[in-house]
């Protein structure tokens, strides 16, 4: 079980539990709630009552038909309330009427009338001029049969001649009580639902966060900047930032320790042969071959210096993360580099065959490019054969435009395809069968991967073309 489902379910069980105690405290709050509204409004009513029949209690008309007709007639009143989804019919309260003695004078059920009420509660604590209340229950085991009673003074003459106490049953109450915790129940359990699935969400989120992180981790090899962020997880940013640094330095310990092993499996070749050569200059030497051995160390040292130039431009190149664009006109560039290798071309009796328009405008950084360009074209001269052609086009596209130079001459070999852009790999000149330091196509390679474009190669019938495609400015 991944740690994530742990947390959510930790969390999901909290929260189960806390939200049943809280629906279950509120529900249970419900009905002394329910219960101090209805005695508020009895209170209200008992008062108003005594006050109307403070007069007929006076002059001892309560125990008269007229009077039990009027409060009769009061009571059974019709009524047509809509409360919540309930229909009210009836006046559903219950009175009756002491004197200052608690001898109950009018009893709207006709049953109290002439007992003895004063040890109630409702009616002593009245006739003591103190609030009078009381819940009494017909079975002492069910809470539905219990009545509320309140009482009020009937006063004449700042004298309490007697007590008005108005009654409810809970059992009408229920309703409301039971459809009060219902909509709580039920409002509690979308807010748990709801709950469950957001934080579910948050957890598949940080899960998804992570394994990102992770993945990162895992592909630092292949990426050269930090490229990964959360708009909403400054920490997860800062494990990023903490594991892009680590790589940085790990990459930059790493590089210096393989340029360090490249250069000393590449210069001991050079060096031997200087160093054979030098040796043997030291012996009595005919003037050919003394030529000979010169020219070798001339050769070898240029072959080094070549080397040595081309791999610290790519030590350069491979640590610089981005490429100070700027608007450049490809046109002017290629003219500007086959103007500088001339010698070679007509050495060579080269024919350059530039079809090129005269304005073509890229963005990108004019001395890599041109480094780019320079490699191609010097490895187009080292194919193509004495008095062969070399040709140069391109094409426009929507948000690009390719260049191809193509040489006539001999085709690459299928199998070295795929190998021609590695690192020190290298083919024989035709003319000399000598290899070249295998590292100018890398660089080309890597020029155009940090400018958006990229490059290829291919043979074709005469020869070989090579396409570069660059992003139009």
């Amino acid at each position: 079980m991944s740690i994530f489902l742990r947390i959510w379910l930790v969390f999901s069980l909290v929260l189960v539990v806390g939200a049943y105690l809280t629906i279950k405290t509120l529900q249970e709050e419900i009905k002394p709630s329910v219960r101090q509204a209805i005695e508020d409004t009895l209170a209200d009513n008992a008062n108003i009552i005594a006050a109307l029949v403070a007069d007929d209690v006076k002059t001892g008309k309560v125990d008269t038909p007229e009077f039990r007709e009027k409060i009769i007639e009061v009571l059974q009143r019709p009524l047509r309330a809509q409360i919540w989804q309930y229909q009210k019919e009836n006046v559903a309260q219950h009175i009756y009427i002491t004197n200052d003695k608690g001898i109950v004078l009018f009893d709207s059920q006709g049953i109290a009338t002439g007992k003895d009420y004063s040890r109630w509660n409702d009616v002593r604590r009245t006739l003591d001029g103190k609030y009078g209340a009381r819940t009494t229950r017909q079975d002492p085991q069910n809470e539905l049969t219990s009545t509320m009673f309140v009482a009020a003074p009937i006063i004449d003459q700042q004298k309490i001649i007697g007590v008005v106490s108005v009654s409810k049953k809970s059992q009408l109450l229920q309703p409301f009580i039971e459809r009060a915790q219902e909509q709580m129940l039920k409002q509690g359990l979308w807010v748990v639902v709801l709950a469950l699935i957001l934080s579910g969400g948050v957890a598949w989120w940080l899960r998804h966060g992570i394994y990102q992180v992770a993945e990162y981790a895992r592909t630092l090899s292949t990426q050269r900047q930090t490229n990964l962020h959360f708009w909403a997880a400054k920490e997860l940013n800062s494990l990023v930032y903490a594991i892009d640094k680590m790589r940085q330095e790990l990459e930059g310990k790493n590089y210096i320790e393989r340029y360090v092993h490249t250069l000393t499996h590449e210069l001991k070749s050079p060096l031997t042969a200087i160093k054979a050569s030098a040796e043997i200059l030291q012996d009595d030497l005919d003037e050919t071959d003394r030529q000979r051995f010169s020219t070798n160390i001339i050769e070898q040292t240029d072959k080094l210096q070549l080397l040595i130039e081309r791999l610290l431009l790519l030590a350069r190149l491979e640590q610089q993360q981005q490429m100070n664009q700027q608007q450049i006109d490809l046109s002017l560039l290629v003219e500007k580099v086959i103007q500088q290798k001339q010698a070679v071309i007509s050495k060579k009796q080269i024919q350059i065959t530039n079809h090129l328009p005269t304005t073509l405008l890229i963005r990108g950084e004019v001395f890599w490019l041109e480094q780019a360009i320079s490699n191609i074209i010097d490895n187009a001269l080292d194919f193509t054969p004495y008095a062969h052609a070399i040709s140069l086009n391109a094409q426009q596209h929507h948000s690009s435009l390719s260049l191809s130079i193509e040489n006539q001459g001999q085709q690459i070999p299928e199998y070295a395809l795929e190998q021609v852009f590695e690192r020190y790999y290298s083919l024989p000149r035709p003319d000399s069968q000598k290899k070249s330091t295998g590292i100018g196509l890398t660089l080309v390679k890597e020029v155009m991967n940090l400018h958006g474009g990229k490059v290829s190669i291919q043979n074709h019938q005469d020869g070989v073309r090579v396409t570069l495609v660059f992003l139009k400015s």
